[in-house]
């Protein structure tokens, strides 16, 4: 009885811990001093809030003099607007294959534009291809969910350190283990998102002057680099949905599994009861 009694303390804890982050979840935050001093550009018509979340990507194709000569000029200058190179490969030129360059570049998110401006000064733009996504959303689901789920963990360890059965203890350690588990899922899946946000995410394409075609990749090669940069962009923001959506999932399946385990019951039930005898006619 006193095993059942604290599960279900924690139990009712943790609910009513999602119950009030989930209805706050809706409010906003208190602004930061650098959304305060942006404001009054995000109260221009059309403009975006200052504390939306967007997640930037983009490919540009751009024919040079020398490819290899431009990557190590594009790496300067992502370096210089303080971004990265996830990403670089170098193809020398061939007899049946011209030069070129590919590059992933992660550049944060407010030096973009100054960062593509001086990258296409590296040749001729064949082609250029940027798009914004709108995460704010999912950004606020998952801070409140793991607000709530640290709530939890720090609930179950209070009662764990004022715990003295060890059944009691056992039952405890196991939850927190589980919750645990799913709080660094969940602020796993925050860090992926916020680094998305905070540092774009472009494709460099770099050929030989009179190589490529404008409009895309000159070849197999850069186009199953364009395609692949394309699936981990896809799956990474698959992953963060299937996030999303994997606690109501687990709360149906637990709704089917009750179901199906109730109408069992009831179908052994009509199964086990004998029908009734007929009454004899009367001579």
């Amino acid at each position: 009885m006193k095993r059942f009694a604290l599960t279900a303390v924690a139990t009712v804890a943790a609910v009513l811990l999602l119950a009030g982050c989930s209805s706050s979840s809706g409010a906003s935050s208190p602004a930061s001093p650098q959304q305060e001093k942006s404001a009054p550009g995000a109260a221009q018509d059309g403009a975006v809030s200052a504390d939306a979340q967007v997640v930037t990507t983009g490919w540009v194709s751009i024919s040079v003099k020398d490819p290899g000569k431009a990557s190590a000029s594009a790496v300067a200058v992502v370096e210089k607007h303080g971004g990265r190179i996830d990403n670089r490969s170098e193809q020398a030129g061939t007899d049946s294959q011209s030069a070129s360059a590919q590059l992933t570049i992660r550049v944060p998110e407010d030096e973009v534009t100054a960062a593509l401006d001086e990258l296409k000064k590296l040749g001729t733009v064949d082609s250029v291809s940027i798009s914004s996504t709108d995460v704010t959303a999912q950004t606020t689901d998952l801070d409140a969910r793991i607000t709530a789920m640290q709530g939890s963990v720090d609930r179950l360890l209070d009662l764990m350190a004022a715990a003295t059965d060890i059944d009691d203890l056992i039952a405890l350690e196991s939850a927190i283990s589980t919750r645990q588990a799913d709080l660094d899922s969940l602020k796993a899946q925050r860090d992926l998102l916020g680094d998305q946000v905070a540092y774009s995410t472009i494709d460099l394409q770099l050929y030989s002057a009179g190589s490529v075609p404008a409009g895309g990749p000159k070849d197999f090669w850069g186009g199953l680099v364009v395609g692949w940069h394309s699936l981990v962009a896809a799956l990474n923001g698959s992953l963060v949905a299937l996030g999303v959506a994997l606690p109501w999932l687990l709360v149906l399946a637990v709704l089917a599994a009750v179901t199906i385990v109730i109408i069992r019951v009831a179908s052994r039930h009509s199964a086990s009861t004998p029908p009734a005898q007929p009454t004899p006619p009367t001579p």
